[in-house]
């Protein structure tokens, strides 16, 4: 996929570049502060909680708040940042702000409706999310309060999505990453709390119930997981807020040229509108599949108490990845992109959206081999604990490797949506997610259903449907590039294989020197830890070996 420019395009390619580089690295820093405050929190949440039916309830109530926010979030960036973009440059600060004043305000209209709505329907939605649960009135009351409690959070969400826009547009990067990390140190908070209050007593009862077993520990468990619950709901909702106040500060002075006023007669606006269209029915469609997907985690052919939560955990240390580099460089990357098309700059762009992937297959393709060659070792260093035990975290390895395998397509995903959306052919992702949703649930449901592949097979069936998305997505792009050199593009691929499959089998060796089967967690954590960066180091050398042309531009800017 590398494309070779016209001499007059390359130093504008050169220059986009750098800044996105720049921005991505400040997005990144800060996602990388989220990501160790986010994931330190997990397994403080699954030592509290373990597979008692209390995760279940933090994970469906946080979820349905999280799949409400995300239909806002994923229609503002695409619809809104062009035209705000586009309207800083043409028509000054004061008439871009007039865009930004009709967007909040129908944003908050719409947000308040969605709470109501939200509130009134919960039931009826925790229901229709529940199969084994239904068998325990106590866990669907109390998954219906607990989410009804998280909606409080749902307009500061919903608001900090536009003005993490707003900032993106005037290129402030790290100011609306900051909100983001915020958001996860509140969990943090009530996670850590819960642990510090709470872990002793777990730990004890966990304990004896290992020779004696009785009603009583039982019940006493489940009340210490149930206070457990109560703070981290907490954290989840004090975080929600904090997310939207480095923003507004942020933005400071400039909210002077905010304007109370509904313009649906401003062109933009109207374009604005238009391209949200799609983008609706696209995120209804994905946040409806996402709904019917946790419905199907809790068939009861799943022999997981919690498999709700059981599957959050498999998909975790993948999503955090995905969070942190590709999810930063989409959000530094689409300015840029948008001043390109807009511009009409094709040769440009093409180098901008084929240096990206090229850069998530380089990142993403060796982490996969080393994530699914340590994933013993790793996953019990991680969640077993407290409540946790090694027969559950044995549970989630299927599942685990099976999303490990999307991993490269989760990631290029974000790029070719971002250079769609920058093109403002917002229909075409839509269409193509609508035709793959159709085969990921068929594919997932038959795996429950008829294979009895469990969860695995909802984990395996998102990393293929990602996958063929991707291509789908890069067949419809192509007419809409420039020049593309292929043959060094499968070379690139061959050498990036090899690379990979050596850096997993140095993970797999060291793993079972530093990280043998039954060794203590703080063993574990060391070992798998030093099995990582052996395996690092063999790409590194075998990369270089190999004269992998990403490997020669990280050494070029180390220096």
């Amino acid at each position: 996929m590398t494309s070779t420019s016209t001499s007059s395009a390359e130093p504008k390619t050169q220059s986009a570049g750098r800044s996105v580089a720049r921005a991505t690295a400040g997005i990144g820093a800060l996602h990388f502060v989220r990501f160790l405050i986010g994931f330190v929190a997990q397994p403080l949440i699954a030592h509290n909680l373990g597979f008692s039916w209390p995760a279940d309830v933090y994970q469906v109530s946080t979820d349905i708040v999280q799949r409400f926010w995300l239909l806002f979030e994923k229609v503002v960036n695409p619809a809104f940042l062009p035209q705000f973009i586009a309207a800083l440059k043409e028509d000054g600060e004061e008439e871009a702000w007039k865009l930004a004043s009709t967007a909040l305000l129908i944003l908050l209209v719409l947000l308040s409706g969605a709470t109501v709505l939200g509130w009134a329907f919960m039931p009826q939605l925790v229901g229709f999310l529940s199969q084994k649960a239904k068998g325990n009135p106590q866990q669907i009351a109390l998954t219906i309060s607990a989410a009804r409690v998280l909606l409080i959070g749902l307009l500061a969400l919903g608001i900090s999505s536009l003005t993490y826009t707003i900032l993106n547009g005037y290129k402030r990067f790290v100011w609306a990453a900051v909100g983001d990390a915020l958001w996860k140190a509140g969990v943090f908070g009530g996670a850590a709390l819960a642990f510090l209050l709470y872990h002793k007593p777990i730990g004890t009862l966990v304990a004896l119930q290992k020779t004696a077993p009785t009603v009583l520990q039982q019940t006493q468990l489940l009340d210490l997981g149930l206070k457990s619950l109560q703070l981290i709901l907490g954290g989840f909702l004090i975080g929600s807020v904090l997310k939207l106040v480095p923003h507004v500060l942020a933005i400071g002075p400039k909210w002077r040229l905010f304007r109370p006023r509904l313009d649906l007669s401003n062109p933009r606006v109207r374009t604005m509108l238009a391209l949200a269209l799609p983008l609706v029915l696209g995120i209804v469609i994905s946040e409806t599949r996402g709904f019917y997907l946790q419905r199907l985690a809790d068939d009861p052919s799943i022999q997981i108490p919690a498999s709700r939560f059981a599957l959050k955990l498999s998909r975790l240390i993948n999503d955090t990845f995905i969070q942190v580099f590709p999810y930063a460089l989409s959000i530094g990357i689409f300015p840029f992109l948008a001043d390109l098309a807009r511009e009409r700059d094709r040769q440009p762009l093409t180098d901008l959206v084929v240096r990206s992937l090229r850069i998530c297959f380089f990142v993403f393709v060796p982490l996969t081999a080393i994530l699914i060659a340590l994933r013993s070792p790793l996953l019990h260093a991680l969640w077993t604990g407290g409540q946790m035990s090694s027969r559950e975290t044995m549970q989630i390895i299927p599942p685990y490797v099976a999303f490990s395998l999307g991993l490269t397509g989760f990631a290029c995903e974000m790029m070719l949506g971002q250079a769609f959306y920058a093109l403002t052919r917002t229909w075409a992702p839509t269409l193509i997610g609508l035709a793959v949703s159709v085969i990921w649930i068929a594919l997932a449901r038959f795996g429950v259903a008829h294979l009895g592949w469990g969860l695995a097979a909802i984990a395996g069936a998102e990393a293929f449907a990602k996958s063929l998305k991707c291509l789908i997505m890069w067949a419809l792009l192509r007419p809409h590039l420039g020049h593309i050199q292929r043959r060094n593009n499968a070379y690139f691929f061959a050498q990036l294989v090899g690379a990979s499959l050596a850096a997993a089998l140095v993970a797999i060796i060291c793993a079972r020197l530093f990280a043998p089967s039954g060794a203590g967690r703080a063993h574990l954590l060391l070992g798998v830890a030093m099995s990582g960066m052996a395996a690092i180091g063999a790409f590194v050398v075998a990369a270089r070996a190999l004269h992998i042309e990403e490997m020669s531009l990280v050494g070029r800017r180390k220096r």
